[in-house]
């Protein structure tokens, strides 16, 4: 899978880009707020839809007008694909409308014409922040590669949004109960098709994850446990029902799920130094990429923002390594002085100031 062409539109601050990366490994330095985040932003959101940091989709819209668009030539297998996604603003609000070859789908139905793995420094809080990124770095994997699990996650959505409003009309009114039945239900049929699909996609990735990491660190082991809903899912939805009554919302799903991180046996979060954090992080983004390219068939576009910083010389030599067997790579650094001669040669080299990008040489 490949990244053929970018073209942005007041985009964050790129007032107009039209790029054409190269096949293999695309190397783009510039110093901080620049726009290197932004780009990998831009070509995250044509693989899942919507911005993977911000917001309110408004940031995304540059001051150069009243909308932005990010259009992009997709390169799969062996056809050729165009993606749109516009945004109009009306208001406070940005409206969004996205294409795939001329055909305007909704935004679960865009994952999976086109993949990505990303990495950028807020994602260290896979291993020292709380279990939403966890979560949400297990549906921005799933969604490109589960059939149905975007609508999952949508039905998921919908069912917390009814069944915590309506208990909280029953703990004021002591009704509604006959109508919680159905939303207990439906709890149970989607939180039970996404915790199933995140067994799954854990237990396939905790070897890939050990081995990349175990690369990397010089044998440090690496263990990922997923901590999911109660096997009884519909039992404990309603035991749960006299605590989620007091919250005034529901207590038990898989909008509760996490991940464990052990390094060497012990709890990453609190045991690991940053250097040994961040190579945790990049081993499960290596490992996802391994998930991506056995469920797809194709290699999905690795992002990497600023991802060898903090990373000492072994560990960054050994981590290109990793990232550089094959497939297209977009990676960013503040300076080319991390990279080895031997790859800043192979690669495509640009420069990024200003929103404004140009090739190196």
């Amino acid at each position: 899978m490949r990244l053929r062409r970018l073209q942005l539109k007041n985009h964050r601050n790129y007032a107009r880009l039209d790029l054409s990366p190269g096949p293999s490994v695309n190397v783009f330095i510039g110093a901080n707020g620049q726009g290197k985040t932004n780009l990998l932003e831009a070509v995250a959101m044509l693989a899942l839809s919507s911005s993977p940091r911000a917001r309110r989709e408004i940031e995304l819209v540059g001051p150069a007008g009243a909308g932005s668009r990010i259009q992009a030539e997709i390169d799969t297998g062996q056809s050729r694909r165009e993606i749109s996604i516009e945004l109009d603003v009306t208001g406070d609000r940005a409206h969004r409308a996205i294409e795939v070859d001329g055909a305007r789908r909704r935004a679960f139905d865009l994952p999976g014409h086109f993949r990505v793995v990303l990495f950028w420094p807020d994602d260290l809080g896979l291993v020292k922040a709380g279990p939403e990124l966890r979560r949400r770095f297990l549906n921005q994997m799933l969604v490109q590669v589960e059939p149905g699990y975007a609508r999952a996650l949508a039905g998921l959505r919908r069912v917390l949004e009814q069944r915590n409003s309506l208990l909280k009309r029953m703990a004021a009114e002591d009704t509604g109960a006959d109508t919680l039945d159905a939303w207990n239900q439906e709890l149970v049929k989607v939180g039970g098709e996404i915790a199933a699909a995140r067994t799954r996609a854990v237990a396939e990735l905790a070897p890939e994850a050990a081995r990349c990491h175990a690369e990397i660190a010089s044998g440090e082991r690496l263990e990922i446990e997923y901590q999911g809903p109660p096997e009884n899912l519909a039992e404990a939805v309603n035991n749960s029902l006299a605590e989620d009554l007091r919250r005034g919302s529901t207590s038990v799903g898989p909008h509760r799920d996490d991940i464990r991180v052990l390094l060497d046996g012990q709890e990453a979060r609190s045991y690991a130094s940053q250097g040994q954090q961040r190579t945790a992080v990049v081993s499960l983004k290596l490992a996802e990429a391994a998930l991506i390219e056995r469920r797809a068939g194709e290699r999905p576009v690795l992002l990497l923002d600023d991802v060898l910083s903090e990373l000492d010389g072994d560990r960054r030599a050994a981590l290109l390594q990793e990232v550089a067997v094959g497939g297209q790579v977009i990676i960013t650094s503040v300076e080319a002085g991390p990279f080895p001669p031997d790859l800043i040669a192979k690669a495509m080299v640009w420069t990024v100031e200003a929103g404004r990008i140009q090739p190196c040489g």
